[in-house]
């Protein structure tokens, strides 16, 4: 797996990006305007003219610098411009929408005005009309969708499961049966009859990972488990998912990684720690930033002023 970097460019407020292995060598040198991690053998890269191309693990261009944005492959498609490719940077889906997602259950959010959204099948299609404003991706059957400023569930034929008496801003998607939403301005879990199986009672929540989520009450992080038991206290400033066993946090303005016991499995000597991706984590102390393992080596450090490099967030939040 290789890991995007930044490198200033002298005199500039701009970077230029490449990759390194896990082991911290440079196997891309930077070149780039900006680039995505791989994805299916490929990852989108910016020339210099902002055109967007796709090169694989060695850095040979794979598909020509010909679209906008960066975009990363899923299931053999990607999402860019507005439409979606496949691997020989072909159309699957002609470029006609102006918001869209990656496709989840053979089913894409999709819309054609930025207001008004839907669903279409991998035709391009419309299967369930553009009716919501706005709504997310399937996730075991269900897909959250908002009404009149009032978010339900509706299954993969549009029919509305869960009635719509949630608030903004967008609910979870549901993991393992049970689903994050808001109501009269507090966070909790429903299960798939639209029925609290957590009590709303949170000023913040993350998805499930690892069976487990991070929760906010009186201005501070904690973790519950799929019971709603607290594993973990509300006492961290920042606290990010578990991924294999490790959450970043932070706390007395430091941030290091803890376990869901809250042991520190990498003690906080960090201004700010990303999640893991793989086997690497970008972590930033004062004007630059590194990654580390998950023993807590350096492998790399970045020049002061280079742009920390984000992990991609999970397709269906």
């Amino acid at each position: 797996m290789l890991y995007p970097i930044s490198e200033p460019i002298p005199d500039s407020v701009k970077d230029r990006f490449g990759y390194i292995d896990h082991r911290g060598s440079v196997a891309i040198r930077p070149s780039y305007s900006a680039c995505s991690h791989f994805f299916e053998g490929k990852a989108s890269v910016i020339d210099e003219t902002g055109e967007t191309g796709f090169i694989d693990g060695k850095g040979r261009l794979m598909i020509p610098h010909q679209f906008r944005g960066l975009g990363r492959f899923h299931n053999g498609l990607c999402l860019i411009g507005g439409g979606y490719i496949n691997h020989l940077g072909d159309w699957v889906i002609q470029p006609m929408f102006l918001a869209a997602s990656a496709f989840s259950e053979g089913r894409a959010m999709a819309s054609t005005d930025g207001e008004n959204f839907g669903f279409i099948d991998f035709t391009g299609s419309f299967v369930i009309p553009p009716r919501f404003r706005p709504c997310t991706p399937f996730s075991e059957g269900l897909a959250a969708a908002c009404l009149d400023d009032c978010w339900g569930f509706i299954d993969r034929a549009g029919k509305l499961e869960i009635p719509t008496v949630f608030e903004g801003p967008t609910p979870k998607r549901f993991r393992d049966g049970i689903a994050g939403v808001r109501i009269d301005g507090r966070w909790g879990f429903i299960d798939r009859s639209g029925s609290f199986v957590i009590k709303p009672e949170y000023e913040e929540i993350k998805s499930f990972s690892e069976g487990c989520a991070c929760v906010k009450q009186n201005g501070k992080w904690g973790m519950i488990d799929t019971d709603g038991r607290l594993v973990l206290a509300c006492q961290f400033d920042e606290l990010g998912g578990l991924n294999a066993g490790m959450a970043p946090a932070k706390t007395d303005g430091k941030a290091g990684f803890l376990s869901a016991s809250g042991k520190w499995l990498i003690e906080p000597k960090f201004d700010r720690c990303l999640s893991f991706f793989g086997d690497l984590a970008a972590v930033k102390l004062g004007k630059t930033y590194s990654y580390i393992q998950r023993d807590g080596q350096t492998v790399w450090t970045s020049q002061p002023g280079a742009q920390i490099q984000y992990p991609p967030q999970p397709f269906f939040i």
